[in-house]
């Protein structure tokens, strides 16, 4: 994960893997980010694992707040996808044969139903994306250190076949980024065609936004993606 300067918008996180690729664009937005919600289509997100497909839209596309999904999917060159987060991770997608990009929103409710081998899924059931095309972002979210969470979340994990990102003690702790690495992994995609170094939202105040520091009314950082 590296600081970039981004026309029109100031600076922003870039992977450095993902930079690798003419084909597409992508940030991860600070605070310090001008306009980050500017063109890009985000949906009302649920904290489910519904995958909502922009590529299927002709014409107009309709009004983000009215399609309830956590994972956006396109292939229209020129269309900013994105999700928004303040500690949940932000997991960015690219099949660079097929040309189709995907944003997905995983706080740990989406990431105990696995939403990102969901979306991994769906796009090798729709444009028979094969595995080792794709490349993978994970983007600035909580670490395991500030995760720290009630029997009943690490329940869920354990019946989400996810006990090892388990942290025991007096109270849990959670690696969600392990978690959602399981998931591409799972699926196939190679590990050196994954980034994850992200960069934690609790720990870094001063330049990304943490509902669990902050409050739930604290502003989100924006992860977006698309095609040029």
């Amino acid at each position: 994960m590296q600081i970039s300067e981004l026309s029109g918008h100031g600076q922003v996180f870039q992977s450095q893997l993902l930079n690798q690729h003419d084909a597409i664009e992508h940030y991860s937005s600070m605070r310090q980010t001008q306009q980050p919600e500017a063109e890009v289509w985000m949906p009302q997100q649920v904290h489910g694992a519904r995958i909502y497909d922009l590529s299927a839209e002709a014409g107009a596309l309709p009004e983000p707040l009215t399609i309830e999904a956590d994972a956006v999917v396109c292939n229209q060159p020129g269309q900013w996808i994105g999700v928004r987060t303040a500690d949940c991770v932000p997991v960015l997608l690219y099949d660079a044969k097929r040309q189709i990009v995907a944003a997905v929103h995983a706080g740990w409710r989406g990431t105990v139903q696995h939403i990102v081998a969901q979306t991994i899924q769906y796009l090798k059931d729709k444009y028979h994306t094969q595995s080792y095309d794709l490349w993978a972002m994970i983007g600035p979210s909580i670490s395991t250190d500030n995760f720290e969470v009630g029997p009943e979340v690490a329940e869920a994990f354990t019946q989400a076949n996810r006990a090892d990102c388990i942290r025991p003690g007096a109270k849990p702790h959670i690696d969600l980024w392990q978690s959602n690495v399981m998931d591409l992994l799972e699926e196939g995609v190679e590990l050196e065609q994954i980034d994850c170094s992200p960069i934690c939202t609790y720990d870094h105040t001063d330049i990304l936004y943490s509902a669990r520091k902050e409050g739930i009314g604290t502003g989100r950082n924006i992860t977006a993606i698309r095609l040029k």
